[in-house]
């Protein structure tokens, strides 16, 4: 594409990782780029750099003299700062856009609010293993304009709602929405705008895209009457449709009524039905760039479960330990109790609050007699013993604290039992991250004696 950035005045707003790579290739693209965070810490981490122009105070006069704003994940559309750029008529575009501009190749994007990243690694392991040259990045934690290569390779993008609801230009080649269930209501507001960011996704494509879309989602099975432009591949872990679905651990495509095999999946380590799911959403979008099915078949057997997903951890006496530190959301911590249905479960809920409901979750957790103890910590505690409370749910334990949440459960297994880590929620209240959740779980198994 050509160059629309060189001589260009241009704002970075979000100074994290993506923010740190945004500036690094406008600066490449000869931009007269200008940087703000409204951390003051991050800022002063940029005081010492002299290549960027540093913002320690946005006002209406800097971003009137603006031509582009780039906004990192992390700044919402209905910000001040970005309401009034486009009051300005300043184009406004987010680090996935900018990326995306100058990306030589094909674009894969990935979305859902359950079971991205696992199937971009998939897929990833799967081109990979049939020697296709393919880059991982996105929300995974690899920013899209830090991985831009100067030639032609296969993009596998896992893009969020934070990332698509800025987005304007955005065309991958191929699409994929894998689910839609509440989440990040604390930055959406509203289960509808949501979707429609998740829906951005495709908003761009035409005839020649494809879109695969979930048909075990109700949501995404509403798209079936609307008219889209890319071409729609369904995928069911549930039934026979038409296109890919899984019978008997075995993976098939069905056009016109014809069925063809792909792949045997029995020795999968990605254990759950969500999993297969996530595998049949490689399989449509790998056998969509050509590959053989021999190589999706090794490949989906070889692939190791990504850490923080259902990993399990060790056997302390008698007792499973397993770290689904990444369920982040109550639809995430379902499906991972779905798993885990002959062994008696102790699970572990809490953290930060998104603004989810843990009614659906509530009721789920009663329902399966598996389950012989919930021990709830963190700020969504009285929150989820609300959801408890209505309809009368009395086996849980309400912990001070992570840790004694840990011990408690530690004290109350025997053998045989599963101790499960997913707590449906964000882990900001204890921790940086679902990944330092996730290793002091570790840790602590690691240190029972």
């Amino acid at each position: 594409m050509k160059n629309i950035f060189k001589n260009k005045n241009v704002l970075v707003i979000g100074l994290k990782k993506s923010g740190q790579s945004s500036l690094e290739l406008l600066s490449k693209l000869d931009a007269i780029c200008y940087a703000y965070d409204d951390n003051k810490d991050v800022l002063k981490q940029f005081a010492t750099q002299n290549k960027y122009n540093l913002i320690t105070q946005l006002d209406e006069d800097i971003i009137k003299i603006m031509d582009y704003i780039v906004i990192s994940p992390s700044v919402p559309i209905n910000s001040e700062w970005v309401k009034l750029a486009k009051l300005y008529g300043i184009k406004v575009l987010g680090e996935l856009e900018l990326a995306s501009l100058f990306a030589k190749g094909k674009m894969v994007s990935i979305t859902g609010s359950n079971g991205k990243t696992t199937t971009c690694s998939l897929i990833y392991h799967i081109l990979k293993s049939s020697d296709q040259h393919c880059v991982l990045c996105g929300n995974i934690g690899e920013p899209f304009t830090e991985n831009l290569l100067p030639y032609k390779t296969t993009y596998c993008v896992e893009t969020s709602s934070f990332q698509l609801e800025s987005v304007d230009m955005f065309k991958p080649n191929i699409a994929g929405i894998l689910n839609i269930t509440p989440n990040h209501l604390d930055r959406h507001l509203t289960f509808e705008k949501y979707a429609e960011a998740k829906y951005n996704i495709f908003r761009n494509m035409t005839g020649t895209g494809t879109l695969v879309l979930n048909y075990d989602d109700k949501n995404l099975r509403k798209l079936a009457d609307a008219k889209i432009k890319p071409k729609v591949v369904w995928i069911s872990a549930e039934k026979e449709i038409d296109g890919y679905f899984v019978k008997d651990e075995k993976v098939y495509f069905k056009h016109k009524k014809k069925v063809n095999f792909i792949a045997d999946i029995l020795q999968r380590k990605l254990v759950g039905s969500h999993n297969l799911c996530n595998i049949l959403f490689a399989v449509a979008v790998c056998k969509k760039l050509k590959v053989k099915n021999k190589d999706i078949e090794k490949a989906i057997n070889t692939f190791v479960p990504l850490k923080h997903r259902l990993q399990f951890v060790k056997n302390v006496n008698g007792v499973d330990y397993v770290n689904d530190s990444k369920s982040t959301s109550p639809d995430s911590t379902i499906k991972a109790i779905d798993t885990y249905q002959k062994k008696p479960l102790i699970l572990l809920l809490g953290g930060s609050n998104k603004n989810a409901s843990f009614d659906k979750l509530a009721k789920k957790i009663k329902a399966n007699r598996n389950i012989k103890l919930v021990v709830v910590s963190g700020d969504t505690s009285k929150k989820i013993i609300k959801s408890f409370s209505k309809i009368g749910y009395k086996n849980f334990y309400k912990a001070n604290s992570f840790a004694d949440g840990l011990e408690y459960a530690t004290n109350q297994s025997a053998s045989g039992d599963t101790i499960l880590l997913s707590p449906a929620c964000a882990s900001f209240d204890y921790f940086k991250s679902f990944c330092e959740r996730g290793d002091a779980f570790i840790d602590y198994v690691n240190n029972i004696k």
